[in-house]
């Protein structure tokens, strides 16, 4: 008597259980919760189903990405709901990728507006403020790479390598360096850069004390019929001298060690400059 009523009364406490859950099992395995309890994805195992509620997940203390607990091993694929702020984590929905907790981050702002992301689009980013950066907050470098292949290198204290992963200045750059469309230069205010051969240091001089030092120049006053005229310094290369009259380069030849002839006779007051290389 006791068997029969049992088979009676299990079905159908069974089925008021269901009802008060609104769980729904297919017989290939999948299991609907929710509304439509009929009416289950195929390829879902568990489907939930609901117009006015939410799934809540587990709420935990995570301590840190490299450290499971409060769970006693990281499983793949869990994923968590972590209350807990420290110095590596914020609270958030997190997963487990098998060794470590992994945030799980809203890439784009809702379309209707919101504050900024945590992460950073492929595609570009919007939404952003002055305080947003793509960089690390520890002390750990930072590296840029095309083709699996570093290109730049920017170390923890701010210097930047570019063509080597040791950068030795503020920047340091390996390979050719073009710099288009520059302003025209100052002789008298600019300086000029160089490099020391040895390291590749680059290092401003003045450049009006460049040329001074590389070039020697004589303006001299003619008089009717000169044709001598004494250079700068002692002559060892003609090639490294150029002769002005009033503005227009005019021909020489070697007069003496320290003076040179030139092409035609000057005229009385004809304005005559030689520059010489050294």
């Amino acid at each position: 008597m006791t068997k029969r009523i049992l088979h009676i009364v299990l079905p159908v406490l069974l089925i008021a259980i269901s009802s008060l859950f609104s769980i729904a099992v297919q017989a290939q395995g999948g299991v609907k919760i929710g509304q439509n309890p009929t009416t289950i994805n195929p390829n879902a195992v568990v489907e939930i189903e609901s117009t006015n509620k939410g799934l809540l997940l587990p709420r935990v203390a995570l301590s840190s990405l490299t450290n499971p607990a409060p769970l006693s091993a990281f499983v793949k694929g869990m994923v968590v709901f972590n209350t807990a702020s420290t110095d590596s984590i914020l609270p958030g929905l997190y997963f487990s990728e098998g060794t470590k907790w992994v945030k799980v981050n809203q890439i784009s702002a809702p379309s209707g507006g919101g504050t900024g992301t945590t992460s950073w689009n492929l595609s570009g980013n919007g939404f952003t403020t002055p305080a947003d950066f793509l960089g690390t907050t520890d002390s750990a470098d930072l590296t840029i790479k095309t083709n699996n292949t570093e290109r730049i290198h920017i170390n923890a204290d701010g210097s930047i390598g570019i063509g080597t992963a040791i950068p030795t200045a503020t920047l340091d750059v390996k390979g050719d360096v073009v710099i288009r469309t520059l302003e025209a230069g100052n002789r008298a205010t600019d300086s000029l850069l160089v490099a020391n051969p040895a390291n590749g240091r680059v290092k401003a001089i003045s450049s009006s004390n460049f040329v001074t030092g590389v070039q020697k120049r004589l303006e001299v006053v003619a008089t009717s019929g000169q044709t001598v005229f004494v250079t700068p310094v002692t002559i060892t290369d003609l090639g490294k001298i150029m002769m002005y009259r009033n503005g227009i380069q005019i021909s020489f030849a070697l007069n003496t060690a320290n003076s040179i002839i030139a092409e035609v006779a000057c005229t009385a007051g004809d304005e005559i400059r030689i520059i010489q290389f050294l």
